[in-house]
């Protein structure tokens, strides 16, 4: 069984955390910033780190000492996620960050995505980055695109504009299915795995 941390001083949402991992996490509670840390210089096999923000008195310092650790996949929680404030902590190699108490199911697909290499942020994140960054970016059309079919290069200039794949799906009048097989297709030409890595190569 696969091990994770869960790093919280919230009774409530240890349980809830604890509950919606039960038998499928071996889980490792820790409450206190220097036994976490003393506990992964110790430990040093991979392992992804739940992380309640609003038991952390500083976030960036914490960040800044994982970031040393390799092995280690940071996901960030708060009960009332905020898109600025989370857009700034993603630039410190956080994998994931959601809401403390993300239903199980969701919860459980944000672990498997993050342990397959990709990365997991709330709808209302991803279309904050995307629609900020867009504002920033210039008109240099990037590599990949001369290998996308017309449909694909539409269908990737919509993400862009922080469409969903139901938008995309109504505007092109294709089956919600067909979009998703297409994305596939566009990641895959690009090398990336998400929304925002795509946008990003338009920089």
């Amino acid at each position: 069984m696969k091990s994770i941390i869960l790093f919280t001083n919230m009774s409530s949402i240890k349980k809830h955390w604890n509950d919606a991992l039960f038998n499928l996490y071996n889980r490792i509670n820790i409450e206190d910033t220097s036994k976490l840390l003393n506990h992964l210089k110790i430990n040093t096999k991979p392992i992804i780190i739940m992380i309640d923000e609003q038991s952390v008195a500083n976030i960036d310092e914490l960040l800044e000492e994982l970031n040393t650790l390799p092995y280690v996949d940071i996901l960030l929680f708060h009960s009332i996620p905020e898109v600025h404030h989370a857009s700034l902590l993603l630039g410190k190699n956080v994998k994931g960050y959601e809401n403390a108490f993300l239903h199980k199911v969701n919860l459980l697909k944000m672990l498997q995505s993050v342990e397959s290499g990709k990365n997991w942020l709330f709808a209302d994140l991803t279309h904050y980055i995307i629609n900020k960054f867009i504002q920033n970016t210039t008109n240099t059309e990037p590599e990949f695109m001369s290998t996308l079919t017309h449909k694909e290069k539409e269908i990737t200039l919509m993400i862009t504009d922080g469409l969903s794949n139901k938008e995309i799906a109504q505007a092109e009048k294709i089956a919600l299915s067909t979009v998703k097989g297409h994305i596939h297709k566009i990641f895959e030409k690009a090398g990336v795995t998400d929304r925002v890595s795509l946008v990003l190569k338009f920089k």
